[in-house]
């Protein structure tokens, strides 16, 4: 890498700003020449800009805890370590909208929010680790979804900074606010390889009156669960976990429901609240698991799917047609990709979530062949330099 890049830098931003690589910033096997560490989002234009002249290939990040998603980069030549530029949390608690900087965590946003009755009505994976940069970069949701839609869709406006350092902002604040393309969304779930999001505002749920968390030792038929009119439904290995939430006579009444067809343990309050993130979270998997794999199919075929995988741990969100398997041992490439083709036949996906590196060298983690075509175009639109997360999404852009 160019010495002139990092002078540039330097006497731009001050040195202060850059540092030295540590383990910390490695990408599967891969090391980075620099560090950048901006303290604001003029200080990232700037490194932007010098980067995307000099055509680098750069990986941003905030809480690294989301590193092993994604294909082997293509090149990783700078890691922007994100931790310290943007912090703030700015609810609306009547326009019930919220306004936060990508570095502040998640659950620090829940904690802030509850203090004025509201909060982010997602509920995604790894939410105990990630900033908001990670979840809404990544497009992460969990079963909250059914009721709350996704990460995406809750998204109003969202300001980025752009591979050659243009800070931008797309959407304005209101539900129905493009004609064309709505660019804030190809932004929620790009995995940064379009530019870096800087600042997100989304729509907010108001904190209900009565919140229950039910443990069921056996899980129930999907029409029956969804007959109970739960907000959310997890099923970890075998143990389903449904949520209720409302006024206390709606909660108590469905609760009532459950009785009739099942015995259940009941969570009540801040300590069900709590219960139900930590369940979602799914920390354990990530820690314990080298091998994730994900499949998303309608509601009525995940089971067929599933079957196709003797999998060691099995996280099934039934009621959005969601699960995350937990495998031990290695899958050939060959046995993935048969999977996948089962998957794809009950129409539906099998997306490699985190796998050792000798498997992601041989294998597409993302297995998605729709409307690449569509994605390059953007992808050469937005970033025609590659400089941005290069090759690690889909279709290898």
């Amino acid at each position: 890498m160019s010495l002139s890049v990092i002078k540039n830098i330097e006497r731009e931003v001050g040195n202060d700003s850059i540092k030295e690589p540590s383990n910390d910033y490695v990408v599967d096997g891969l090391v980075p020449k620099v560090v950048l560490y901006p303290r604001d989002i003029n200080e990232l234009s700037i490194m932007m800009r010098n980067i995307n002249r000099a055509g680098l290939k750069v990986i941003p990040m905030v809480n690294k805890s989301k590193l092993f998603l994604g294909n082997v980069p293509k090149g990783y030549d700078v890691a922007i370590d994100l931790s310290r530029v943007h912090r703030i949390i700015e609810p609306d608690p009547e326009e019930m909208v919220g306004i936060y900087g990508i570095s502040v965590p998640f659950m620090e946003v829940q904690r802030e929010l509850s203090r004025v009755g509201r909060r982010l009505p997602i509920d995604p994976p790894l939410s105990s680790r990630s900033s908001i940069g990670g979840i809404f970069s990544c497009n992460l949701f969990g079963p909250l979804a059914y009721v709350f839609m996704s990460t995406r869709d809750i998204t109003l406006r969202v300001r980025a900074v752009m591979p050659d350092g243009t800070v931008v902002r797309w959407g304005t604040g209101m539900i129905k606010d493009v004609a064309g393309y709505n660019i804030k969304r190809l932004y929620i779930g790009s995995c940064g390889s379009l530019g870096i999001i800087y600042e997100v505002m989304t729509r907010l749920a108001a904190m209900p009156e009565v919140i229950a968390v039910a443990r069921l030792d056996r899980e129930l038929d999907l029409l029956v669960t969804r007959r109970l009119k739960p907000f959310g439904v997890v099923v970890i290995n075998g143990t389903m976990y449904l949520r209720f939430e409302g006024v206390k006579d709606e909660v108590e009444y469905r609760l009532s429901k459950l009785t009739e067809v099942s015995r259940a343990e009941v969570f009540y309050g801040a300590e069900a609240d709590d219960h139900w993130y930590r369940l979602t979270s799914m920390d354990q998997l990530f820690e314990n698991y080298d091998l994730i794999m994900k499949v998303i199919l309608p509601q009525y075929k995940l089971g067929d799917a599933l079957s196709l995988v003797k999998a060691d741990y099995v996280v099934k969100m039934p009621m959005i047609g969601e699960a995350y398997l937990g495998l031990r041992g290695a899958l050939s490439p060959d046995i993935i990709n048969a999977i996948r083709n089962r998957v794809s036949e009950l129409g539906g996906y099998l997306i490699i979530v985190k796998a050792p590196l000798e498997m992601k060298r041989s294998i597409d983690i993302w297995g998605l062949q729709q409307n690449l075509d569509i994605m390059a175009k953007l992808k050469a639109v937005f970033d025609p330099n590659n400089v941005m997360s290069y090759g690690r999404f889909v279709g290898g852009i």
